[in-house]
């Protein structure tokens, strides 16, 4: 037993999950229980060694949902579209359901703008819409519930994006043209939801825009030519082109990026927002700086 609130954090062996469970259980201010299908996996055992009650659930049973949420005051709420799919709605809002009648004061949902209305049909976002729909209803119905939005991870330029060129520089296509792209390190997002957490009722009903940088993509090649001492470049790439490109959920990335492009509703004040929120917050070029190990494959 602990006095410390206990928060409950879904995906908590996952990126965003794994990034609150973590900062939570390290503030030492927060008693974390980490659902998880796998209570067995590394991921698991590492929050199992910082303290964590990890707890085997799987979400799509609503009765392990109910039993993982008795006793909360607090939860961090993420599902997994490309798990879940077309049950992605009902497996949230079964879960929030669960987290809001055990008396959590706060509920903070990973959720993301709605696209099929915004584009007109135009842009296929399902995991986008599915999610939004939940934040929608939640909204209407006065639940304490914040919402936060990420924007693109940093993580994701060395895994998916750059690639060595004949000349022995570095690219990467996005189909974004020079439109600011949002962007942020999922591991600032912890410190996001600690200080939502710790503003109480003063938040709930809002959208939190979880975001570090806020450029056009050939500014972040800048930062990576600096950093890694070898030139970077940002093709721009026509979305028609980039939804057919071998790569896995090309079609989905295209949307996405299409659609921050055509309708994009970060601004550099949910920079500062943020960055309120979490002094810490990295740019870009601060990430890169820390995470060159990351990109040592490539040079």
């Amino acid at each position: 037993m602990t006095d410390r609130p206990l928060v409950l954090v879904t995906g908590a062996t996952g990126a965003q999950g794994g990034s609150v469970a973590r900062h939570l259980l390290r503030s030492g201010r927060w008693a974390v229980r980490a659902v998880t299908r796998d209570p067995r996996s590394a991921a698991a055992g590492a929050l199992a060694a910082l303290g964590a009650d990890v707890v085997a659930c799987d979400l799509t049973d609503s009765r392990q949902a109910r039993r993982a949420a008795v006793g909360v005051q607090a939860a961090f709420l993420v599902t997994d579209y490309w798990s879940l799919k077309e049950r992605e709605y009902e497996v949230a809002r079964t879960t929030a359901d669960a987290v809001l009648s055990a008396g959590a004061e706060t509920l903070v949902h990973s959720s993301l703008p709605e696209a099929h209305r915004r584009s007109g049909g135009a842009l296929s976002l399902p995991h986008h819409d599915g999610k939004a729909r939940l934040e929608e209803e939640l909204r209407r119905r006065g639940a304490p519930v914040v919402t936060v939005h990420l924007s693109t991870y940093y993580e994701n330029w060395p895994a998916r994006r750059l690639r060595r060129e004949p000349d022995g520089s570095l690219a990467f296509a996005l189909p974004h043209g020079d439109t600011p792209l949002p962007a942020v390190s999922v591991a600032d997002l912890g410190p996001v939801v600690a200080a939502v957490m710790a503003a109480g009722h003063t938040l709930h009903g809002k959208v939190v825009k979880v975001v570090g940088d806020l450029r056009p993509a050939a500014a972040y090649a800048a930062d990576l030519t600096r950093v890694l001492g070898v030139p970077v470049a940002y093709r721009d790439v026509p979305y028609e082109t980039y939804r057919e490109l071998p790569v896995p959920h090309a079609h989905a990335i295209a949307d996405m990026l299409e659609f921050t492009r055509r309708h994009p509703d970060v601004t550099p004040a949910d920079v500062s927002h943020a960055r309120t929120l979490h002094p810490g917050m990295r740019t870009y070029g601060d990430w890169a700086e820390s995470a060159r190990d990351q990109f040592a494959h490539l040079l």
